[in-house]
């Protein structure tokens, strides 16, 4: 694929750009293919306030409520689609490219902006911290939701663990698919995943060990991908238990069927040899969540903490996955792999009830920044919200505003829960959701450019 240099020569010849009807009366609309393949649009509102939010998935999100809202406000939204090719070629450098491609297509056509943000959910969370450390050139300040921390590597391990752990503790010796799981064993693949959880779901027992997998495997209690279930009490533990049975199952369903995504590129991206499960739960697991193993454990009669640790043995007992050479590191190269070296103001959010990205990536990466000395850039923020990318228009316009009050001054203003929460009601009718959270314990899984690999 083209760096966004050459992107950029082609589409000011005019190869690449097509122009199409505008959006409303008075706002501009043009779309194309950059000569690296990404689909790209920019929409220029009549009222421009000055401010350009770039986005990876603008092409994909133009028409949905937030797009649309930051439109009527007078902000120019603008970037990319995903590449076509993403879930067999995926490289994070190609889509910062085309993120500063069409940057500078947009500056070139209507001039500087007074502030670019780069803004983006899941792997547009991702492309938005890496632009903060990559292309300060290119933006003024970042806000990012619900990304991959410092990148690939992270994740793939993560979605090993929570598979891995399953397996150990329901189906040891089985030939259930943990990793690589290619393309070609699906849906195969899952099915028989799917019949193994139901059986376990039917029981207490099973039930019990599942919730120890979501623990070790630092997945959160109240998680989930596509819908929104109610946060439970704390002290229901009826609803906690179904809660932390919803988010392995809609976690595994994400580990089994995508991580291709990872290993695409180069091969198995992720491992666990050297791993110590029994210490990922002592160091990982929050005192809720054992709280909640101790209790399961004794209802479904399986004993206390000896049996808890018998169970977790027996994860530390199975074979392990070592990775390809390639697939590592294909995932180790800068870019690829972020570290914290964040050059602009980044505004970094995360829901609490994720369970496609659980909501731990996060403090990998803000241990990256502080180790690089940048904690006065940065800033975060946490939803009390389940779903992946289930942020409202509100609470996203809070971040922004938030944003551009910071590059407006050059200093930040309060980004407490309680001021974004202020900022949205101001933005708009939901209610917001921001809290104030502090992470117990450290994400097992980070992993930075000097972390130990087996390669």
């Amino acid at each position: 694929m083209l760096g966004y240099r050459t992107a950029i020569a082609a589409l000011a010849l005019g190869s690449a750009l097509l122009a199409s009807t505008a959006m409303a009366a008075d706002a501009k609309h043009e779309e194309g293919t950059l000569p690296s393949g990404f689909p790209y649009q920019i929409s220029m509102p009549g009222n421009w306030n000055g401010i350009v939010i770039s986005d990876l998935d603008a092409v994909t999100n133009l028409k949905d409520p937030i797009p649309v809202d930051l439109l009527a406000k007078g902000y120019a939204y603008i970037g990319t689609g995903r590449h076509p090719e993403r879930m067999t070629k995926h490289d994070p450098l190609t889509e910062l490219d085309a993120q500063a491609a069409v940057i500078d297509l947009f500056a070139q056509k209507f001039g500087k902006a007074k502030h670019v943000i780069q803004y983006g959910c899941s792997g547009g969370g991702y492309v938005t911290l890496a632009m903060a450390e990559k292309h300060p050139d290119k933006i003024n300040g970042a806000v990012a939701f619900n990304a991959r921390g410092t990148g690939g590597m992270a994740v793939a391990n993560t979605w090993l663990d929570l598979p891995f752990a399953l397996k150990a503790l329901l189906a040891p010796g089985s030939d259930l698919m943990v990793a690589p799981v290619p393309n070609s064993a699906l849906p195969a693949a899952y099915d028989a995943w799917k019949a193994v959880m139901d059986k376990a779901q039917a029981t207490p027992e099973g039930r019990a060990r599942i919730a120890l997998a979501v623990a070790v495997s630092q997945w959160p209690t109240w998680g989930s991908i596509e819908d929104t279930p109610a946060k439970p009490a704390s002290d229901d533990l009826a609803a906690l238990e179904k809660a932390m049975v919803k988010s392995a199952s809609d976690g595994l369903a994400n580990s089994v069927k995508r991580r291709q995504l990872y290993d695409n590129p180069a091969g198995l991206a992720s491992w666990n040899s050297g791993i110590d499960y029994k210490a990922f739960y002592e160091k990982g697991a929050d005192a809720q969540q054992k709280k909640i193993i101790a209790e399961l454990y004794e209802k479904a009669g399986l004993g206390g903490k000896d049996a808890i640790e018998k169970d977790l043995d027996q994860i530390d007992a199975q074979p392990r996955i070592e990775g390809s050479r390639d697939g590592v590191n294909y995932w180790l190269k800068p870019g690829r792999l972020i570290g914290g070296d964040i050059k602009v103001p980044l505004l970094h959010i995360h829901g609490l009830g994720d369970a496609l990205l659980p909501p731990h990536l996060s403090e990998g990466y803000a241990v990256a920044v502080k180790k690089e000395g940048h904690e006065d850039l940065y800033r975060r923020a946490f939803l009390q919200a389940s779903g992946h990318c289930k942020t409202e228009v509100s609470e996203a316009e809070a971040a922004i505003q938030a944003m551009v009050d910071r590059l407006d001054t050059g200093k930040w203003g309060d980004t407490s829960a309680d001021a974004l929460n202020a900022m949205a009601k101001k933005a708009g009718t939901q209610m917001p959701r921001y809290v104030t959270y502090t992470f117990e314990t450290p994400f097992n899984r980070a992993f930075y450019a000097d972390s130990k690999h087996p390669f």
